[in-house]
């Protein structure tokens, strides 16, 4: 006859004990929380939030049956990192930007995780602020680019640009998930023709795109680079899984 940590065979009594360690538990997270006796292995499925489980959730006990692990993250095995920024140049001007064109600054994203997810994009506004901002990021070939298409695969809401000589952060509605090792271009178009946005001065390795204004970008942008700009401050926040 199997036993209580055996598969059944056909000798087996439908036990309480048996039954309780090979089914599954249905119940509300609290139900869940309060169950008397617990056996390795053992699953549950929550109907109802609390008690630290949550709904349509599956949770399965440890090995060592002292606590509940959520089934979905032992399946995909993901664990996500702090939030992390890339470095921005630091800004000693006001540059007056050109209505729809591209500001760009590229970064290359660490390889310490497997993939990341852009979570938001921050630039730093002048002394004039007006119009509206269109942030977004552009999968690039190298940096700096030798190929003019770059891809959309980030976008941000479309904001008025606010507070001068301050950072102004956005939050990114979609990223796609990148591998680490990628080269990123995070960009900045800016609606109007007078509004400042704070740079390098001097520094000439910054690059742009001659687009027009557009709070909704197509896949894929194929206009040339402008090379020999001062580059503007530009910074990335983004999420690592492995």
């Amino acid at each position: 006859m199997g036993s209580g940590g055996l598969e059944f065979d056909s000798n087996d009594q439908p036990e309480q004990a048996r039954l309780n360690q090979k089914t599954t538990f249905v119940g509300t997270g609290a139900q869940i929380a309060a169950l008397s006796t617990t056996f390795a292995g053992q699953h549950a499925f929550c109907t109802s939030t609390g008690s630290g489980f949550t709904v349509d959730n599956e949770y399965i006990r440890n090995a060592a049956n002292d606590a509940w692990l959520n089934f979905a993250d032992i399946t995909l095995g993901v664990n996500e990192t702090s939030e992390s920024s890339s470095t921005p140049i630091t800004d000693d001007g006001d540059l007056t930007v050109a209505a729809g064109h591209r500001y760009y600054a590229f970064f290359t994203l660490p390889t310490t995780e497997t993939l990341y997810y852009i979570t938001g994009i921050e630039w730093k506004n002048g002394a004039t602020v007006a119009g509206n901002v269109i942030a977004g990021i552009d999968v690039i070939d190298a940096d700096p680019p030798t190929i003019n298409s770059t891809p959309l695969a980030g976008l941000a809401q479309e904001v008025a640009q606010a507070g001068t000589s301050a950072v102004q952060r956005v939050s990114v509605n979609f990223s796609k998930l990148f591998r680490g090792g990628t080269v990123l271009g995070v960009w900045v178009s800016l609606s109007s023709g007078t509004a400042t946005l704070r740079e390098d001065n001097g520094a000439a390795n910054g690059r742009k795109k001659a687009t027009a204004f557009d709070s909704s970008p197509s896949a894929a942008e194929n206009t040339g680079f402008t090379t020999g700009i001062d580059p503007v401050y530009l910074k990335v926040y983004y999420r690592g899984y492995d």
